[in-house]
């Protein structure tokens, strides 16, 4: 036998794909975070204005702000990022601190338009702070200040160094009102072997339907951790809480005494579909609600430039009545569209009509108001089936086809009980979703 049949044969390294993946995020965040923060920094100051607040975004607290003693309770923190998770974690937070009044809570936010809106009306028992980014220097300050006893994501706000600092740190972290779509499932299945190792810590996670409990497991989720709750948002048992104390009638008065139709979180070329499709209605009282409301301008100068006449509601004062009349009332406010949405004859949901996947249809539904879409409701699969197999909900397709909508329901008031009482039926699988999710994360709270 050879020498050189008897050497060992070289070692191989082996580099496995999870850690390399973790290493390449976190080189590439900090650089993509600073090309964007001009960019953030620019839409905040439309949307709101700046404050010194945003330092929180990476971790810098005012120091008047309060700090944790041994003698308080350890918060729960929320995760949350968008205006329709906020609501969420408000809904939650809200019922929670009823059942629980000893608790406390953090409730971080990604979004200045999300901010503002928590801060308008924080749920009880609540700081509400700045989500930092995602780098483990600004995470790691931020478990080191708060000391949360358990991390809450909310529907699928999962950030890799927020679960490693909890991880770290020995605290769970659980993802309330988790749902994930068919096409969304099958790109993330694809990621599993990277991606898997995040999603398999979540300690618990309550998915919205049974449909979404295979597709989450799909992607590492334990199926241990898996509990199926029904969604939060659909729940029709809890109401959201209201930001505001505004009432709307005097204003909604000064637009004339005809039948009022809304346009509810528009997208861009939204805005001057509804308003032509409505000006048809005679006497029409006509209210768009923007979906970002830094859009006031461009919205006025498109409706403008086609020969409608608008008025701002941030400029805007309750006149005598008919003195607006046939002008469409531009709603540029954060955390007002329930109280106006209550006043609605009619409502059309935005993003319906690109194909974008819809806004959220429920608050309408949930104040007895009949909706109108365009074909896009794909966000919000399987109730957006249920409710058109249930005729529960008019589906349209163009102008066209809106103010032929519009013009029909107007004058049709036992088709309009009809769509509204048969999409509140089509909530009743999620009753209870709000109480199930807190008796779950309140269960592992005690266990930390």
């Amino acid at each position: 036998m050879s020498h050189s049949s008897l050497e060992k044969p070289p070692k191989t390294i082996k580099i496995t794909p999870r850690p390399v993946l973790r290493l390449l995020y976190n080189l590439l965040l900090p650089p993509l975070a600073l090309v964007a923060t001009p960019f953030w920094l620019l839409k905040t100051r439309k949307r709101n204005g700046l404050s010194r607040r945003l330092y929180e975004k990476i971790a810098r607290y005012d120091e008047n702000s309060p700090e944790e003693t041994k003698e308080q309770r350890r918060p729960v923190y929320l995760h949350a990022v968008s205006v329709g998770e906020v609501n969420i974690a408000r809904k939650l937070i809200t019922q929670w601190a009823i059942e629980h009044p000893e608790e406390r809570f953090l409730l971080a936010i990604g979004t200045s338009t999300g901010f503002d809106l928590a801060l308008q009306a924080p749920p009880p028992q609540t700081e509400v702070l700045y989500a930092p980014l995602d780098i483990p220097t600004f995470t790691n300050k931020l478990f080191s200040r708060y000391k949360p006893a358990l991390v809450v994501l909310i529907e699928h706000e999962v950030w890799p160094n927020l679960m490693a600092t909890a991880e770290k740190n020995k605290v769970p972290v659980a993802l309330a009102n988790a749902r994930l779509s068919t096409r969304s499932g099958e790109r993330l299945k694809k990621l599993e072997p990277l991606l898997g190792s995040i999603y398999s810590k979540l300690s618990w996670v309550g998915a919205q339907s049974e449909a979404d409990k295979p597709r989450l497991s799909a992607i590492g989720i334990r199926e241990n951790s898996l509990q199926v709750t029904g969604s939060i948002k659909f729940d029709p048992a809890q109401e959201t809480p209201s930001t505001s104390d505004f009432d709307p009638l005097p204003l909604l008065n000064s637009l004339g005494d005809g039948p009022i139709l809304m346009a509810l979180s528009t997208h861009a070329g939204e805005e001057i579909i509804f308003a032509k499709a409505a000006f048809k209605i005679p006497d029409a009282r006509i209210v768009i609600i923007p979906r970002h409301m830094e859009r006031r301008k461009e919205i006025t100068t498109e409706l403008e430039s086609a020969g409608f006449k608008t008025i701002l509601r941030s400029t805007s004062l309750p006149l005598t009545p008919s003195k607006l009349k046939s002008t469409i009332l531009i709603v540029d406010s954060t955390g007002e569209m329930p109280a106006f949405t209550k006043h609605a004859l009619l409502a059309f949901i935005g993003k319906t009509f690109s194909a974008q996947g819809g806004q959220n249809p429920c608050e309408a539904i949930a104040a007895g108001v009949p909706v109108i879409a365009g074909p896009h409701l794909e966000n919000f699969e399987p109730l957006a089936t249920e409710l058109r197999t249930r005729q529960s909900i008019l589906t349209v397709s163009n102008e066209e086809e809106l103010a032929k909508a519009l013009a029909s329901l107007s004058k049709d008031s036992p088709k309009r009980s009809h769509l509204s009482q048969s999409a509140l039926s089509a909530l009743e699988s999620h009753r209870g979703a709000t109480k199930k999710t807190i008796e779950s994360l309140a269960k592992l709270l005690n266990q930390t």
